[in-house]
């Protein structure tokens, strides 16, 4: 793969997704789901939304800029060849586990952090009933900070496999974000809502709802599990 190629590779699902998620988020605004899978009641004025989008739009601009030049200054670095299957399952896990327990910590600490709540999160939950591109409306601070969770999944997927695919990485990039479209969708959990462990939306919505009761994981319910803090548990 040339380094354009690993470019459009990282970068390309990405705006796919950002362009899904907005169109989606407009359209919220003024047709809501169904009653039937809508979690919360509460409106989505158009102008609120379209208040947020600076904000939006310019950390979507810095993460599309920041995967591209990644991907021209890591090129080297990095596998090109489509992995083994169960590789790729492996190291997703891996990194999907680390970012998460990672994540976890992070995001409980932005909310314990009476500074660091006022400073920085309490942005992203000015979303209190959020449309799905409100996952990256958050202070640039706070979603380049939970990025090292990421970086460190990577890093891990090095020292096991001592190297670091394209594909996982591009793979990763496009799951992460399409769940977090997801849990900031503001619709129940269907099938997902089945699989152990996996948080769903209907968990991180409650956590906008009632951003001091928990919640604080994003893909596992199980460190809100073991640490105690479960929404109302």
């Amino acid at each position: 793969m040339s380094p354009a190629e690993v470019t459009a590779l990282l970068v390309g699902p990405q705006l796919v997704g950002a362009l899904l998620g907005l169109a989606l988020s407009w359209r919220l605004t003024t047709t809501a789901w169904p009653e039937s899978v809508r979690i919360q009641d509460r409106p989505h004025p158009r102008e609120r939304f379209v208040s947020h989008l600076p904000l939006i739009f310019g950390n979507l601009a810095v993460l599309l800029v920041g995967a591209g030049v990644g991907a021209y200054l890591f090129y080297d670095g990095m596998s090109h060849s489509l992995p083994n299957p169960l590789s790729l399952i492996a190291q997703l896990a891996l990194v999907f586990v680390l970012d998460d327990l990672y994540f976890y910590f992070f995001h409980r600490l932005l909310h314990e952090h009476k500074g660091l709540y006022r400073r920085i999160h309490k942005i992203h939950h000015e979303a209190y009933s959020p449309l799905p591109l409100e996952y990256i409306y958050a202070h640039p601070l706070e979603w380049m900070g939970g990025a090292f969770g990421v970086i460190g999944g990577l890093i891990a997927v090095w020292f096991v496999w001592g190297e670091v695919n394209v594909w996982t990485v591009a793979v990763v990039g496009s799951l992460r974000q399409l769940h977090e479209l997801d849990i900031h969708s503001g619709a129940r959990a269907t099938l997902a809502r089945f699989v152990p462990l996996l948080a769903v939306a209907d968990d991180h919505d409650l956590h906008h709802a009632k951003p001091t009761q928990g919640n604080y994981a994003s893909t596992l319910r199980l460190w809100d599990r073991v640490f105690g803090t479960v929404a109302g548990g």
